[in-house]
């Protein structure tokens, strides 16, 4: 959930990270050892041009849930 040409990013389990965003887009974030109780975040940097692919992306468990209202909220503001 990142756009086409961005640099992926990964942290360390209990370690701070800082990314700097340079492309403009939404970016879908997931604590990986709890990412199906839906421990996840969603960044929108700019324009939101990759929205629909990142919509697209299935998601198992209660991230599902968390990432439709992450969406929803974007959309709203």
């Amino acid at each position: 959930m990142i756009p086409d040409g961005a640099e992926p990013f990964k942290g360390k389990i209990n370690q701070e990270i800082t990314v700097t965003i340079e492309k403009e887009g939404v970016y879908g974030v997931k604590c990986t050892p709890h990412y199906g109780m839906g421990m996840v975040a969603l960044i929108v940097a700019g324009e939101p041009v990759n929205v629909e692919e990142a919509k697209a992306v299935k998601h198992p468990g209660k991230a599902k849930k968390v990432f439709d209202e992450l969406f929803a909220q974007a959309e709203a503001e």
